[in-house]
């Protein structure tokens, strides 16, 4: 038999250290009442849902025990020194079942060592937004936290529904829950350390207030990744980098249609990038085919982003989100290291797509892309049209046809 002793029980428990009395433990038992985690203590009125008593400064409890038959004292003002024994019955409990207690240390859990490999010192310190926290979002979040970022801004006002489940990491309990918050706790009870904050709201500049909002929002980011999948918020995001001239990256990544592969790049204004406007066409203007490079006629134009009834019909697996996923961490990493020398993976290309399957172009080439193969692009350039980039030539104005 094990116990474990979360921190909120030792919380209540210097509160009631220097009292007598009989109080209840609260806690989970499981499986064969092999392991017990105790994590509360309140005044008891005999409730079977209770899993024992604790005895503050008393010897004898023996008359209080209860189901399922946990027996708890201390004789001292030292939880070190508290004795808790398990007895096979009220009938017979004299038998005590040897215990194994462990005091949970929250602050040691997530102990990591900085090294040249992982510069924990320098990521713990970096603020990320992620902008959509569906399938991909959400395990991007989690993969960060566990690489060693603490500090987070989640923004998507979608609330989970039943067909998110299969391919979210949040399950069943947190179906009508805002995604943001239902991630966040998922994570907070993993890594217990990290600052997250969270936006229930969809990332729109509808009014002045909205820009201001995030402008103050968006003080000390060190990058944003927008993973919601949808145009109108991708170039809502890159617009208000540039037009207020933050120096914060954007990462835009998503998958194709059917997650037969997906795409990720990166726009960082500080080395005046080709933006989101010179990649992708304006939305509303459906028949251009931008700079964006494609495997196949039928995807002249990639879009990624897919409405509600496109993602029934066509909903992937999730093990091919969570590939793509795993590269796109690996991409935000190093992006947040960029400087730092570290020995992550260099992205040393600003554009990439990966294949989940095999791909021939159907423009007659001998050209194909194999399944799980990440390609990279470094012939794309920026659009005339483009709002922030058309007028200009190595950061020179142009004067002439």
């Amino acid at each position: 038999m094990k116990v474990l002793i979360f921190p909120s029980f030792l919380k209540q428990f210097k509160t009631l250290k220097d009292q007598t009395g009989t109080y209840s433990l609260y806690g989970r038992k499981y499986e064969d009442f092999t392991v017990c985690h105790l994590t509360g203590i309140i005044k008891s009125d005999g409730s079977d849902q209770l899993i024992g008593i604790l005895s503050i400064k008393e010897e004898n409890t023996k008359n209080a025990l209860h189901y399922p038959y946990l027996h708890s004292y201390i004789e001292s003002e030292n939880i070190e020194d508290l004795k808790i024994s398990i007895h096979n019955s009220t009938d017979d409990i004299l038998s005590n079942i040897p215990l194994n207690i462990e005091l949970v240390d929250l602050q040691r859990l997530f102990v990591r060592i900085d090294q040249n490999e992982t510069p924990l010192e320098v990521l713990k310190e970096k603020k990320v937004v992620i902008i959509g926290m569906g399938s991909g979002g959400s395990l991007l979040a989690v993969y960060l936290a566990k690489s060693g970022l603490k500090n987070f801004i989640f923004i998507d006002d979608d609330r989970l529904e039943t067909h998110n489940i299969i391919r979210h990491i949040c399950d069943l309990s947190q179906l009508g829950r805002y995604k943001t918050h239902a991630v966040k706790e998922f994570i907070e009870k993993r890594i217990p350390d990290v600052n997250i904050i969270t936006v229930e709201k969809k990332f729109e500049l509808h009014t002045r207030a909205d820009s201001d909002e995030f402008l103050t929002m968006f003080e000390g980011v060190d990058l944003i990744i927008a993973v919601s999948g949808e145009h109108v918020v991708n170039y809502s995001i890159n617009d208000f980098i540039h037009t207020n001239r933050l120096p914060i990256p954007i990462i835009f990544a998503g998958t194709f249609d059917g997650v037969k592969g997906g795409l990720m790049f990166k726009v960082d204004p500080r080395n005046n990038d080709y933006c989101y406007h010179c990649i992708y066409s304006d939305p509303v203007d459906s028949n251009s085919t931008s700079s964006l490079p494609t495997t196949s006629e039928l995807e002249k134009q990639i879009t990624y982003d897919r409405n509600l009834q496109e993602q029934v019909a066509q909903p992937g697996l999730g093990l091919d989100i969570d590939n793509l996923t795993i590269l796109l961490s690996k991409f935000s990493l190093d992006m947040l290291l960029d400087e730092k020398e570290h020995a992550l993976y260099h992205f040393d290309q600003n554009f990439y797509m990966w294949f989940n399957r095999t791909i021939i172009k159907s423009d007659g080439e001998s050209v194909k892309f194999e399944g799980l193969e990440l390609c990279y692009y470094e012939d794309l350039t920026k659009d005339s049209r483009c709002p922030f980039h058309g007028n200009k030539v190595d950061g020179q104005t142009e004067t002439g046809e």
